[in-house]
């Protein structure tokens, strides 16, 4: 009976335990988000240094990370093409009166490690872009960087799978196209 009583409070216990020992990792200094493509005319960045979010590990520890959850906001305003009417243009056509921020929420990461430092890493999880959130699947790497984590990673989106139209201008003479690529290098501290 005593060790039933013990194996019943060990599993009550054991969530407890593992939850307590979760780590909040926030975004740190020197951390980007971007967005590059081209048009009729050139290629083009856009980019963010003001990241918030947070996500939750049992450590910065690569092993540890395996577990991750986490979400990512960008201010839609922030991003800077360094180009006023570009700005403008980009503000428009991805709605930031209507929806403000870019967020991804990760809903689970994969990590392997290359060795006890860095690693690769997949995070698959719901990106909002203008409004609408499909599921994605980021590619990346991870680095241990002091106490905390730089994970790097892009990926290849099509701008109207998340209906947002690519400007026109010039009369459609000079466009936007459609595919774009979401860069981020992150730094995660504790």
């Amino acid at each position: 009976m005593r060790n039933q009583l013990f194996a019943a409070a060990m599993l009550i216990a054991t969530p407890m335990l593992l939850a307590s020992s979760a780590a909040t990792l926030t975004f740190g200094n020197g951390s980007k988000v971007w967005v590059e493509g081209t048009s009729t005319v050139r290629g083009f960045r856009c980019e963010s240094t003001q990241v918030a979010g947070t996500a939750d590990a049992t450590g910065t520890e690569l092993s540890q990370v395996g577990q991750a959850r986490g979400e990512i906001t960008i201010p839609v305003q922030t991003l800077d093409c360094r180009n006023g009417t570009m700005n403008g243009h980009m503000r428009n056509a991805l709605k930031a009166a209507q929806n403000p921020a870019i967020r991804f929420r990760a809903t689970s990461v994969r990590v392997t490690p290359s060795s006890p430092a860095q690693g690769t890493v997949a995070m698959t999880g719901q990106l909002t872009i203008a409004g609408q959130t499909r599921e994605v699947t980021i590619n990346g790497t991870a680095a241990r960087e002091g106490n905390g984590l730089r994970v790097r990673g892009s990926e290849r989106i099509t701008m109207t799978d998340f209906g947002v139209q690519p400007p026109r201008l010039m009369a459609g003479t000079m466009r936007v196209h459609a595919p774009v690529t979401v860069g981020f290098d992150v730094v995660l501290r504790p």
